[in-house]
């Protein structure tokens, strides 16, 4: 059960630092698009919402960075990881997602075409909140973690 169980800490881990390569994508497309797309003769990337979109896809991609680290950096010790974990991918993987809506929006029309890159980040998001234990899953490790209460299978 031991090995199993860290078996999903460690798919856990590797689909959270892989959300935040996707959140990292998406602001190099949004930046590079909002740089060079002109409405109304000037960029896009100079308008207040646009700017607010990039900024909350490099404050959740710090965080998310910061919890990967954290949670690899108590793996590297061997020391048991499994709320870090879960702390980890379930932020990276519900910002990834934010990241994904952002850049579709930046990118307007195109953004949900199969030209733009955006559309294919936000289905591989959209999944990593799935796999290795859904977003609601992890909500229950963390709460049975920090609690020491199983809500899955209450005693």
């Amino acid at each position: 059960m031991r090995v199993a169980l860290s078996a999903l800490d460690n798919g856990r881990y590797s689909v959270a630092a892989g959300c935040v390569g996707i959140i990292q994508a998406c602001i190099d497309i949004s930046v590079k698009y909002a740089r060079t797309r002109h409405q109304f003769g000037r960029p896009i990337g100079s308008f207040q919402l646009v700017q607010e979109m990039i900024a909350d896809m490099v404050v959740d991609y710090e965080a998310a960075r910061y919890l990967v680290y954290r949670a690899g950096h108590l793996k590297n010790k061997g020391v048991r990881n499994t709320r870090e974990t879960s702390i980890a991918k379930l932020f990276a993987s519900e910002a990834a997602i934010r990241a994904a809506n952002n850049a579709i929006q930046i990118h307007g029309g195109y953004g949900y075409s199969r030209d733009v890159p955006a559309e294919r980040y936000w289905r591989d998001a959209r999944v990593a909140a799935i796999y290795e234990g859904t977003t609601q899953i992890q909500k229950l490790i963390i709460g049975r973690e920090t609690l020491g209460i199983n809500a899955i299978v209450p005693s």
